[in-house]
């Protein structure tokens, strides 16, 4: 009985442990690696990337999607900044804006109405074309999500 116990109550750990590279949830922020959403032709993506200086294997592009209201959002590497602004989502594109970055080094995005810092390591943007970066408001909390992603959504 001891023995039975002991197996069921490690296959629940088990299941309950199970996490995969699809989603990593922090406390404020979730991760997600995707390409399995609606994307622009091969000919429009070549031309947003030629139109951001983005064409080359070492650089990527954060887009700043939804949840954006205006708020100063300041984007830096290796301590420099490369981007600081106040964008506000679009509400029938769902993107607010976007930047190209050497992805040899990482990113951090400091959004100054929460004074929260997300960093974005160059091993993953190396990887990845696409880093889109949305804001959530749930309750009094505001949480962040970022997906990975080598397909570009649409933009307009």
């Amino acid at each position: 009985m001891m023995k039975k116990s002991l197996y069921m109550f490690l296959f629940l750990g088990l299941i309950g442990c199970k996490s995969s590279d699809f989603a990593i949830k922090s406390s404020d922020i979730t991760i997600q690696y995707r390409d399995d959403f609606k994307s622009i032709s091969d000919k429009e993506k070549l031309s947003f990337l030629k139109e951001n200086n983005a064409t080359s294997e070492n650089k990527s592009v954060v887009l700043l999607t939804q949840g954006f209201k205006g708020e100063k959002i300041m984007i830096k590497q290796n301590d420099k900044t490369i981007y600081s602004s106040y964008p506000i989502t679009n509400l029938n594109t769902k993107i607010a804006d976007y930047i190209a970055f050497s992805n040899a080094y990482e990113v951090i995005v400091f959004d100054n109405f929460t004074k929260k810092e997300i960093q974005i390591p160059s091993d993953k943007s190396k990887k990845y074309k696409f880093i889109y970066l949305m804001k959530e408001y749930k309750d009094s909390n505001i949480k962040y999500s970022i997906t990975y992603s080598n397909t570009l959504r649409p933009l307009k």
